[in-house]
């Protein structure tokens, strides 16, 4: 996949790897901030031709950072330590910071994958500083989380969830539920909002499957995709 022009750059803040990928131009752009562990190596390949984004990435740790409430940890991995809450007050700090830096107009967006995406839905309940969110292939299964979605109050707020054909039914035992979860909170959404409010998107394959275009597709409904269509990749 080739890179779409513009100039990529990295830096350390309070010790988390930071990286921005700036689009030719003079701007203005929209914002895009995207949790996916070290993205530090892809922004070039998520950045879309015809809709120039600025996107800010900073790494963190999936089941730490990403993670609003503590939980069982799932086998052979790290424990869920819900410290959601401070890296979400890193990114709106940075999110500041990119708004004195650079020309920024329009919503800002946040989104997420696996439990990158768990993180940018659970933090629609819980800062205006953003009002695009998305979830790919998020991690919907995760304990209380519908208990969660069907109580949450954001403000103007628009929400995207995209989901692998084949990631229902795999994984763990806990993790198996996440296309009835998924869909779940698409309806939670809906009733609470409006259907004009969420847009759902199924895709080909499983949970790793096609990463890179999955991000390009949920920037192209940042950019202007707000209708609450579900629709399906043509195989």
């Amino acid at each position: 996949m080739l890179n779409v022009p513009g100039t990529l750059r990295h830096y350390e803040v309070e010790g988390r790897r930071c990286s921005l990928y700036i689009p030719q131009g003079e701007g203005p752009w929209p914002l895009a901030v995207l949790c996916g562990g070290d993205l530090s190596g892809e922004l070039m390949s998520i950045a879309v031709e015809g809709e120039p984004t600025l996107l800010f990435s900073a790494s963190a740790a999936w089941e730490q950072d990403y993670t609003p409430w503590p939980a069982p940890a799932l086998l052979g991995r790290e424990p869920f330590t819900g410290e959601a809450p401070a890296y979400l007050r890193f990114l709106t700090a940075q999110l500041s910071r990119l708004r004195e830096d650079f020309p920024i107009c329009g919503r800002a967006a946040l989104l997420g994958y696996s439990l990158g995406g768990l993180f940018a839905l659970w933090a629609s309940g819980q800062t205006r500083r953003f009002s695009l969110f998305g979830s790919l292939s998020g991690s919907l299964w995760y304990d209380g989380w519908l208990d969660y979605a069907s109580s949450f109050t954001p403000g103007d707020a628009r929400w995207y969830l995209s989901l692998g054909r084949s990631e229902p039914g795999r994984g763990t035992e806990r993790m198996r539920d996440v296309g009835e979860c998924t869909l779940r909170t698409k309806a939670l959404i809906a009733e609470r909002f409006g259907e004009e409010c969420v847009t759902m998107q199924w895709n080909r394959g499983g949970h790793f499957t096609g990463v890179i275009g999955r991000w390009r597709k949920a920037l192209c409904w940042a950019a202007g995709q707000k209708n609450a269509a579900v629709t399906e990749e043509k195989s």
